[in-house]
């Protein structure tokens, strides 16, 4: 009777371990655009040259890697640092890094509400990406979107900018 007593102890404990790291993970994610604004914006005609635009007002040069983040530099934000690199190293000396806080951009914060987020813009100043680096349980479970971002960033001829609205993983 002690031995199945003991089993049964061991069997709640681990899936009460189990329960609390599910709800836990889930807290974790969130959507990279929870109420739509930012697809709402894309259908507009003109969206890729307008993002440009603002682009162009913070001195943002052609060849450029945007990263998007906050001012408090949550968690979720430090995440991307590894998917950064890899960006930088794929797409070779054409390209540079910049940040941007989207609380410095009035309309980036208007547009984008979640961060980290990351947005291409390739040397003839066209948007290649907006969107997340990665997505899953704090965007180093799921799916790391750097292979992608790279391949539509040099494809030839441009078909106009990837924009991902659908993502769910670590965002602020």
């Amino acid at each position: 009777m002690h031995k199945k007593a003991s089993w049964l102890l061991l069997i709640l404990w681990a899936v009460g371990l189990l329960t609390a790291l599910l709800v836990y993970g889930q807290r974790q994610l969130s959507e990279f655009d929870p109420n739509g604004e930012l697809l709402h914006r894309t259908t507009a005609p003109d969206f890729d040259a307008s993002l440009v635009a603002i682009l162009e007002k913070q001195n943002i040069q052609p060849g450029s890697i945007v990263h998007v983040g906050t001012q408090s530099r949550c968690y979720c934000d430090t995440l991307t640092t590894p998917h950064q690199s890899q960006l930088l190293s794929k797409l070779g000396d054409d390209f540079h890094q910049i940040r941007l806080n989207v609380e410095d951009v009035p309309e980036l914060s208007a547009m984008l509400e979640a961060v980290p987020a990351l947005i291409v813009l390739d040397k003839h100043k066209q948007l290649r990406y907006l969107g997340p680096y990665a997505t899953g349980y704090g965007c180093f479970t799921g799916k790391n979107l750097v292979e992608q971002v790279v391949s539509y960033t040099t494809q030839l001829p441009y078909a106009g900018a990837v924009v991902n609205t659908d993502a769910t993983g670590c965002f602020c």
